[in-house]
C-alpha cells in the first residue's frame, strides 16, 4: 500500500514494523499474527468514520479465518478470482484491510523499501468477499464504503487529498458491478511517492458481494500493466 497503507502495502511480510506501517494499520502484535484477517463487523466507538459519515469496522486478526487460494495462476476468493500478479508482487496473503471482508486474498509489491527514516511504500492488489453488505446495499454504495473505509483505516494520521475520477456502473464477467477510482495526493516525510490511484470494483452475485481493491503509486508506472491486468481479468466461477 502506500505510506498510509502501512497495514496494506507498506507492510513487509517479513517484519512487524512493515505490517504496522502498511495500510492495514495493524498493531505490531497483529502484524505478527497476520495471515488471515477478518474485520470486526461491529465498528465500535473508536472506529474511524469515512468522509460520507459511515462508521468503518476496525481491523482485527482471526486465526480461524478461511484462506484465499492461488490456483492455476489465479487468486481465488470464494466465487471470484483474478489473474495472480507476477513478480515483483509477492505471493498471496490475507492481511489487506477491506471493510466487512470475511475472506481476503492480497498481493503487494515494494515500490520504496522501508528504511530507518522512511516507512517505505508499496503497491497492492486485493480481492475480498464481503459479509455485512450482502443484500443490504447497492453496488454503488458498497463501492463508496469500501473505498472510503479502506482509506480511513489505512491512511489514518496522513493528510491525503482524494479526487474521485470515475464512479459508475459496469459489468464484470456478465454480472452487475460498480467501479470507483480515486486519485490521492499526499506528502509523507521520507517517501518519494506523492500520488497514488485507488481502484475499487464491487461485484454483485446473487446473495454475495465481492470487492476488488488496488493501489498504484504514481511513482511506479511500470506496474500499471500488471494492476490493470488483475482488474480486467476478474472472473466469476460458473
Amino acid at each position: 500500500m502506500a505510506g498510509k497503507h502501512a497495514g496494506r502495502r507498506h507492510r513487509d511480510e517479513r517484519s512487524l514494523t512493515a505490517v504496522a506501517l502498511h495500510r492495514s494499520l495493524c498493531s505490531l502484535a497483529l502484524v505478527v499474527l497476520a495471515g488471515c484477517t477478518t474485520p470486526n463487523l461491529d465498528p465500535g466507538p473508536t472506529s474511524p468514520v469515512g468522509p460520507s459519515g459511515f462508521p468503518c469496522p476496525s481491523y482485527t486478526v482471526s486465526s480461524g479465518s478461511p484462506r484465499a487460494g492461488d490456483t492455476s495462476g489465479r487468486v481465488q476468493v470464494g466465487a471470484v478470482s483474478y489473474p495472480a500478479a507476477p513478480s515483483p508482487y509477492q505471493p498471496v496473503d490475507s492481511a489487506e484491510y477491506l471493510p466487512f471482508a470475511n475472506l481476503v486474498g492480497s498481493q503487494r509489491a515494494v515500490v520504496e523499501p522501508a528504511t530507518a527514516t522512511s516507512m517505505g511504500w508499496e503497491s497492492v492488489v486485493a480481492l475480498a468477499r464481503l459479509s455485512s453488505v450482502d443484500g443490504a446495499w447497492g453496488t454503488a454504495q458498497a463501492a463508496e464504503v469500501v473505498a472510503e473505509c479502506s482509506l480511513s483505516q489505512a491512511w489514518r494520521g496522513i493528510d491525503y487529498r482524494p479526487t474521485v475520477s470515475r464512479d459508475e456502473a459496469l459489468t464484470v464477467d456478465g454480472h452487475e458491478g460498480w467501479i470507483r477510482i480515486t486519485t490521492l495526493d499526499f506528502a509523507v516525510p521520507g517517501v518519494k511517492t506523492t500520488s497514488e490511484v485507488q481502484t475499487v470494483v464491487v461485484i454483485r452475485l446473487r446473495d454475495e458481494t465481492y470487492a476488488y481493491l488496488s493501489y498504484l503509486p504514481g511513482s511506479a508506472p511500470n506496474l500499471r500493466p500488471i494492476v490493470d491486468a488483475t482488474r480486467e481479468g476478474l472472473r466469476v466461477n460458473s
